[in-house]
């Protein structure tokens, strides 16, 4: 059986759902998420979990490297 991969991220970080574009920006990156002036990350994979109506937040979870990389492998170093 293939050994199961479990992804951490790097940053988790819960927004309020009605925040400004700016303010949102402002929060990611003071969290130490790298995102241009849309909100996309300039490097790692950032995913958003829109509230949708169920609840007044939006969850942010960044990961430094590609989803699937070893931690080792963020530093250039196998791990």
């Amino acid at each position: 059986m293939p050994k199961r991969t479990i992804h951490n991220a790097t940053v988790t970080l819960k927004l309020p759902s009605d925040i400004s574009a700016s303010a949102e920006l402002t929060a990611l990156r003071a969290a130490g998420i790298p995102v241009d002036s849309l909100g996309n990350a300039k490097r790692g994979f950032l995913f958003v979990r829109s509230s949708n109506g169920r609840s007044q937040t939006n969850i942010f979870r960044w990961f430094a490297g590609n989803v699937g990389q070893a931690p080792g492998e963020l530093s250039g170093k196998a791990g």
